[in-house]
């Protein structure tokens, strides 16, 4: 009964999308803005990112939610060439600044001036077309080489979760390389050479183009049908295809899965940079916080094509691409278009990618291909909360924090105070979703935004007295995050990422770029009560000791960011002491040997979504508080990114993680000391979070907290060296941690307080 109501529901969708192509296709008007130039253009586009998509993933097993930064990043390099004639390099640390920094600390009137590592490798000025565009294919092939040797490599046998980690710690890294070198301003690109001047050509049907937009259209449906013949009748595709299916078939075939991994990925990156060029000068400009974005429809275009299909995928990608002007001339034109306020509803192009991903893995989600990997990894090891910790330790960090606060840190540090409490926040949401349950969601800070944001509009146009808007906006970012938890009942890991994803970008343009919903241009205003921020510079008299400067920030503001994270701290450690917490790891380590165990093993991934979501949305209502205000930039799923990479290098499974990660985020205390102290610029937050990220997920992939834990079980072991039955003590630190499927006893044991 249920597989044919699957299959009815494909045949109704199928004929429905049938249908509604049809009519952008059969009526004047509505073609006249689907069949465009500039809509095959971004089609274009979002095939080749697409296409690059599908070849690594049957080359590796990677599903790269950064190609739409190596298409940006290969185009940036061509354009500086034509333009400039320079090569840029990506900035890299240079050991001799740090004691060029010691030096001048000790004596500042030192002039001591020792050599920079170059940033640009200039060829002249004004380099021609094949010259930049050879040397720009170069740099492809030679990215495509240091991510499989480097990166991907050493991460073949692990876990889906340290291979999008990876992917994303490298969307974060190059968009912000970019940026440091060259600013948030779009870049200019010059037109190709045989297409100058740019001639109008008119085709069937009443359509009409430029030559160069119809030129890069069909060269990706010549690269499709030519990747199609090379991966169906060559000895190299075939040998890709097996080995995807089943990659110890392969090696006893006598392939190599390395060699075919490298060559898929330098096939992959050569690919989408040519056609990221082409595109570039089509668009005549790059802009690096757009062509990022396009990942979204990217990934679902290859979700389409199963992660196989390259025709398919590119279909869906141009229809993709296509549907941008028809969208906007839908929201000028009808009158049933959806509205907000006074002008239409923002955000619908975004919708769709959302919509058909939904579609496509409720409808196909268990069809959806899967590699036959040597070996999986296990994933971060999420240990129980030790009696200390909770007992000393948490009350000890605690009290150092607001006497820190109160009375020591100024202005600039009692701000970094404020923002790393509120990062630990959404670092602990993460911590309950993705190290609990296993389940990657790159949402967070979409449900932290509607909790802020609704949190605005309970305080100045309602009136609700603190702190019920705190638990108002928490409950709803909770609800919203159950309805988000649905797909997860059918797909998780990379899949269930790709869902989170595309919801945080359509939140993030439909509902926080909605001008009823921000604010405008000063954002939504936050009623503050003065409990949190006094309107004007104050001091307090706490047992006979001044609190505070008379500057703001006010101290209460850290105060009350403070409470609210050691109360959800607390909440988060004890759900891992619990029955529940073991099974939520169960359910992480094995939902078939869980649901055997009498788990029940939907209930606890719904359970986990609800939990995070929440503690995101007391975030952001606390971050409400904190600011004064609401921006849409705060809460942006660049930011959901963001948190979640810094979530992964504190320690993506257990409480201390998140307090490692709070104090890594944007404005936080590990930063602000390195601006402050040692004159790191803030722009290189991105840099080193992503950086760092990559680094985490093939060293470390229990981060910051997971070194700390084994340098002090290393520690304890020197000292206990004599006693050969060190090792079966009950606190053994690896007890309950599953590298296979658990068993009833397994599940009742996970994580025992040690």
């Amino acid at each position: 009964m249920k597989g044919s109501l699957t299959k009815y529901l494909q045949w109704f969708f199928g004929v429905g999308s049938l249908v509604l192509l049809l009519w952008a296709l059969v009526d004047s008007n509505t073609r006249a803005k689907f069949l465009t130039g500039p809509g095959l253009t971004n089609g274009a586009l979002i095939a080749a990112i697409a296409l690059g998509v599908v070849i690594t993933y049957r080359g590796s097993g990677v599903v790269n939610f950064a190609n739409s930064a190596i298409a940006m990043y290969v185009a940036y390099v061509y354009a500086v060439l034509r333009k400039d004639g320079d090569l840029f390099l990506p900035p890299i640390p240079n050991p001799l600044a740090l004691i060029e920094g010691v030096v001048h600390k000790l004596s500042p009137s030192s002039t001591l001036d020792l050599p920079d590592i170059p940033t640009r490798i200039s060829f002249g000025p004004n380099m021609q077309f094949w010259p930049a565009l050879l040397i720009s294919a170069c740099v492809a092939v030679l990215l495509g080489l240091v991510l499989h040797f480097l990166i991907f490599r050493p991460l073949r046998a692990a876990p889906p979760l340290a291979k999008v980690v990876a992917s994303i710690g490298l969307f974060l890294y190059l968009p912000a390389v970019i940026v440091r070198r060259f600013g948030i301003q779009p870049f200019t690109v010059e037109a190709l050479p045989m297409f100058k001047p740019a001639k109008r050509i008119n085709l069937p049907l009443g359509i009409s183009m430029n030559s160069d937009e119809l030129a890069l259209t069909i060269v990706v449906i010549v690269l499709t049908v030519l990747l199609y013949a090379v991966f169906q009748l060559t000895r190299f595709g075939l040998a890709t295809r097996a080995a995807s299916e089943n990659e110890k078939g392969a090696v006893v075939l006598g392939f190599s899965p390395d060699f075919l991994a490298g060559a898929n990925w330098v096939i992959s990156t050569l690919l989408t940079g040519l056609l990221g060029i082409f595109a570039a000068t089509v668009l005549r400009t790059i802009d690096p916080s757009v062509l990022p974005a396009f990942i979204i429809p990217a990934l679902t275009a290859a979700l389409v094509g199963s992660f196989t299909s390259f025709g398919w995928t590119t279909f869906a990608a141009m229809v993709l691409g296509m549907q941008f002007g028809l969208v906007k001339y839908l929201e000028a034109q009808h009158h049933w278009y959806p509205k907000s306020g006074n002008g239409p509803f923002p955000g619908m192009e975004r919708m769709l990618p959302l919509i058909i991903i939904v579609l496509v893995l409720f409808l196909r989600g268990k069809s959806l291909p899967t590699r036959g990997s040597i070996s999986s990894g296990r994933l971060p090891f999420s240990p129980t909360p030790p009696r200390w910790a909770i007992r000393y330790g948490g009350p000890a960090l605690a009290l150092t924090a607001a006497i820190c606060g109160l009375f020591i840190f100024g202005p600039t540090f009692r701000l970094a105070l404020a923002n790393s409490l509120i990062g630990i926040i959404i670092c602990l949401s993460v911590v309950v979703i993705t190290g609990y349950v296993g389940q990657i969601s790159l949402a967070q800070m979409a449900f932290a935004g509607i909790s802020a944001f609704l949190v605005a509009k309970m305080t100045t146009e309602h009136n609700v007295p603190f702190p019920i808007p705190i638990l108002i906006g928490a409950v709803v970012a909770m609800l919203v995050g159950v309805l988000v938890a649905l797909p997860a009942l059918r797909v998780r890991g990379v899949n269930l990422a790709i869902v989170t994803l595309a919801f945080a970008v359509a939140i993030d343009k439909s509902v926080f770029g909605n001008s009823s919903v921000n604010g405008g241009f000063k954002g939504a205003a936050v009623k503050v009560p003065k409990l949190i921020a006094q309107p004007r510079d104050v001091q307090y008299n706490i047992l006979g000791f001044i609190a505070g400067d008379g500057k703001q920030p006010n101290p209460m503001t850290a105060m009350f960011c403070l409470v609210v994270v050691v109360i959800l701290c607390y909440a988060v450690a004890n759900l891992r002491r619990s029955a529940t917490g073991r099974r939520l790891l169960a359910t992480r380590s094995n939902e078939r040997a869980a649901a055997a165990a009498g788990v029940n093993v939907s209930g606890m991934k719904i359970l986990a979504f609800a939990v995070s979501a929440f503690i995101a949305g007391v975030g952001g209502a606390v971050s409400a508080y904190r600011f004064g205000s609401v921006t849409p930039d705060k809460f942006s799923y660049v930011q959901s990114l963001t948190f979640f990479a810094f979530a992964y290098l504190g320690g993506i499974a257990s409480v201390f993680g998140s307090i490692s990660g709070g104090f890594l985020v944007a404005g936080g205390l590990v930063f602000t000391v390195l601006s402050e102290k040692f004159g790191v610029p803030s722009e290189y937050t991105l840099i080193l979070g992503g950086l760092g990220l990559i680094i985490a997920s093939v060293r470390n992939p229990e981060g910051i907290a997971g070194a700390v834990r084994h340098l002090g079980l290393s520690l304890r072991r020197r000292r206990a060296a004599p006693d050969d039955s060190a090792g079966d003590a009950p606190g053994n630190p690896h007890v309950g941690q599953h590298d296979s499927a658990p068993t009833i006893s397994d599940v009742q044991e996970v994580g025992a307080p040690s």
